[in-house]
């Protein structure tokens, strides 16, 4: 018998453009009911909103940014006055600045930090009451290879990734209590229209570090990640928690 979802509410952080808009539209198309959260690129939440409503889904925008623990309350809020329930957390929105260490000033660190940690951390408590009382209570945190492998090019964004790895294991163990398993999906290269705020795409491997035999670098699609997500999502993944699955064509493999 396939899953009943149409009575599951999701909130994908992030959800309006690139992964995140693959994350919305999977989660969409099996019936789940979505809040697509956006700050810099609304146009595209709403193109992102326009393509599941026209696929016969249910969703909705709210602009808000996840660096502002005030504005997740409320946009948490938005959601249960207009469903009246809360099932899964999807905690993708996050900046990568491509910057070397020198590069970096302290408002950036800081600002990235109250973004890709902060955000993950306030929704997740924002989203507990409600995780606790759904049947099958569900938190994503979408992760990165950078924080398991260093690549040369941003320290920053690497560390705040290994602490969201660190965060998934520890959130896991709280929360199996209430039955909510917590996971992150450890990506690789993505192929989305672009980064917020265009930052520069570089690598500096020492020349010793390359494999000048490796294959070119494969991209993982956000439908890929919409369907891991999904899968972790459903009643059968509710033996997997605490877990980070790796989801980058073997890329580190190269």
């Amino acid at each position: 018998m396939a899953e009943r979802t149409e009575n599951r509410v999701a909130l994908v952080t992030g959800g309006g453009k690139g992964v995140g808009a693959g994350i919305v539209r999977t989660l969409a198309s099996r019936g789940v009911r979505c809040c697509i959260n956006c700050n810099a690129n609304p146009a595209m939440a709403e193109e992102t909103l326009r393509a599941v409503e026209a696929a016969g889904g249910e969703a909705f925008v709210y602009r808000a940014d996840v660096a502002d623990v005030s504005r997740i309350r409320d946009m948490v809020d938005a959601i249960i006055d207009r469903w009246g329930r809360l099932d899964i957390l999807v905690n993708n929105a996050a900046m990568q600045h491509n910057r070397y260490i020198d590069e970096y000033d302290y408002d950036t660190l800081r600002k990235l930090w109250e973004i890709n940690i902060g955000g993950y951390f306030h929704a997740a408590r924002a989203c507990l009451p409600y995780l606790r009382a759904s049947e099958c209570g569900r938190i994503v945190n979408i992760c990165s290879i950078h924080g398991k492998r260093p690549t040369c090019f941003d320290a920053g964004y690497a560390m705040t990734k290994g602490a969201i790895r660190m965060f998934t294991r520890e959130l896991a163990l709280e929360l199996f209590a209430d039955g909510i398993t917590v996971n992150a999906v450890d990506l690789g290269g993505c192929k989305i229209e672009f980064k917020t705020g265009r930052a520069p795409m570089r690598s500096v491997y020492p020349p010793e570090c390359r494999n000048p035999d490796a294959p070119p670098l494969r991209l993982v699609t956000p439908e890929d990640v919409g369907e891991m997500v999904w899968y972790l999502c459903s009643q059968g993944a509710s033996a997997v928690t605490g877990d980070g699955i790796r989801l980058d064509k073997g890329v580190v493999l190269i």
